[in-house]
């Protein structure tokens, strides 16, 4: 079995090379994420092994930036705190005490599984609760840590239990990479429409005459910019001049067709 070190950069590049790019129907960028289930699938399809622990590794370096729903309980110095926060991102502490938790039962077992140990969170009112659960297929984890040797009453008594579901992740570094492929502004073509309303663009004619060319073999887009340069140079031969933003959100539309396509 390859590192993990090496099995997070092999994944880390081919995450890199997905696309990301999301916009709301306003046309202002924004990155949803991929499901982590979805993420460690399409990872494994890639020849990856073991994509799960590629994944953890990265999580735990910051290289991944997850959110998710989760909740949160800690009992420390006589005290009991408590959280519960929907679609969040995770940080990397959480993350690095499930790798923690996976490692130890590595260690306890002998064998490259982790052994399943579960804990007694008086305090928490948790018992029998499991060291940790990686469910990476379920979008979810928890983990649970307590202070051994140690009674509730004692100055350094700890325990904590945290659990996050509904989980996506994406590369912390998308914003260079996934704009780099945006077309030169181009100089604006004065509109011979001299008062009144503009002319609206017939969004339903573009997709047609974009599709007939891909069909053909005429167009073969890699990225939605592509598809976007495609769709403004035909506005432009019907004298509508759009803003980028606009063109983006039915040229995304376009590419997802196409890729739904080439899927089936």
């Amino acid at each position: 079995m390859e590192p993990e070190t090496d099995g997070a950069s092999t994944a880390l590049s081919i995450l890199r090379e997905w696309e990301w790019r999301r916009c709301n129907p306003d046309g202002a960028p924004f990155h949803p994420g991929k499901d982590l289930n979805w993420v460690a699938n399409r990872l494994a399809m890639e020849g990856l092994r073991r994509p799960q622990d590629a994944i953890l590794t990265l999580l735990c370096q910051g290289e991944l930036t997850a959110r998710g729903n989760y909740r949160w309980r800690k009992y420390q110095d006589l005290d009991h705190f408590q959280t519960e926060v929907g679609c969040d991102p995770i940080k990397a502490r959480h993350w690095q005490n499930l790798a923690n938790s996976i490692q130890e039962g590595r260690r306890g077992s002998g064998w490259d599984s982790a052994i399943e140990t579960a804990l007694q969170l008086s305090e928490l009112g948790l018992k029998d609760c499991l060291a940790h659960e990686w469910e990476y297929s379920s979008c979810r984890f928890s983990y649970a840590v307590v202070t051994e040797k140690l009674s509730p009453w004692d100055h350094d008594y700890m325990e904590e239990w945290f659990s996050a579901w509904d989980i996506e992740v994406w590369p912390n570094d998308l914003e260079p990479i996934i704009w780099d492929d945006d077309p030169e502004p181009e100089p604006a073509t004065p509109n011979t429409n001299k008062g009144g309303r503009p002319p609206a663009a017939d969004w339903e004619a573009a997709a047609l005459e974009i599709a007939g060319r891909y069909y053909r073999g005429d167009f073969k887009p890699q990225t939605i910019a592509d598809v976007g340069r495609e769709l403004a140079s035909w506005l432009g031969d019907q004298d509508l001049h759009l803003s980028d933003s606009v063109v983006r959100i039915h040229a995304k539309r376009i590419f997802d067709a196409f890729q739904a396509w080439e899927r089936e």
